[in-house]
């Protein structure tokens, strides 16, 4: 009798710790943010801040490292529940041995929206994108060893690569913040020595390089929908 009763109650333990666990899975379910909302379909713009590092290499050398903040922004259609095209920049800020970096990276590409549950509460995507470069190196009349001249800064050019994987998330508020992780990869096949005369910039020298210096880039930030 007691063995009976002992078993009953376990058996009730054992269903009610089932319906429990059933509950907080449907609740879980049902918490999902709804896609319509995050993922919403026409014209959308977004900016972000953030830091990044990067590696210069030359001919497969590394010859520096680079740290410092960054901001990105892209302007996006979204053209159904998968798919969106956008076109967007990543700018870079750094220092690097005294010498003032200001990095620009011009994009376009698509956007693809993932499986949905991946993150709570967010909606991670994959993005793609190429475009071109643009590296200012301010040098303020200083002479670099690989130059002949001294120059007030100088520009490398080439094309560029990258992709992202982020997430977007709701607010209480009805807004759409998101987080990215960007990896870019640039070649350099253009230089230009710049001049200032009468404080506007010049090009005084020019020259083309063979693609063989390239520029790593990683990049993190968060930011928010614009509309």
């Amino acid at each position: 009798m007691r063995s009976s009763k002992l078993f009953s109650i376990i058996l009730v333990l054992l269903v009610s710790c089932v319906s429990k666990a059933e509950m907080e899975t449907v609740t879980a379910a049902t918490e999902l943010p709804p896609i319509d909302l995050i993922w919403r379909e026409g014209l959308h713009i977004n900016a972000g801040l953030g830091v990044h590092g990067g590696v210069y290499l030359v001919e497969g050398s590394t010859r520096e490292y680079a740290l410092g903040l960054a901001v990105k922004t892209d302007v996006s259609y979204y053209l159904n529940d998968r798919w969106a095209l956008e076109t967007g920049s990543l700018i870079k800020f750094a220092r690097v041995n005294e010498l003032r970096i200001w990095g620009t990276e011009f994009g376009v590409g698509f956007r693809y929206r993932l499986p949905q549950g991946w993150y709570d509460e967010q909606v991670p995507y994959f993005r793609f994108f190429t475009g071109a470069s643009v590296n200012v190196v301010y040098t303020d009349g200083q002479k670099l060893p690989e130059f002949e001249e001294a120059y007030s800064r100088i520009q490398f050019e080439g094309p560029m690569m990258g992709i992202a994987f982020g997430g977007m998330r709701l607010t209480e508020n009805k807004n759409v913040w998101f987080w990215e992780v960007a990896a870019t990869g640039e070649w350099m096949t253009r230089e230009s020595g710049i001049q200032m005369e009468k404080d506007v910039p010049v090009v005084v020298a020019r020259s083309a390089l063979d693609g063989s210096s390239q520029l790593y880039t990683l990049y993190i930030t968060m930011g928010g929908f614009i509309f």
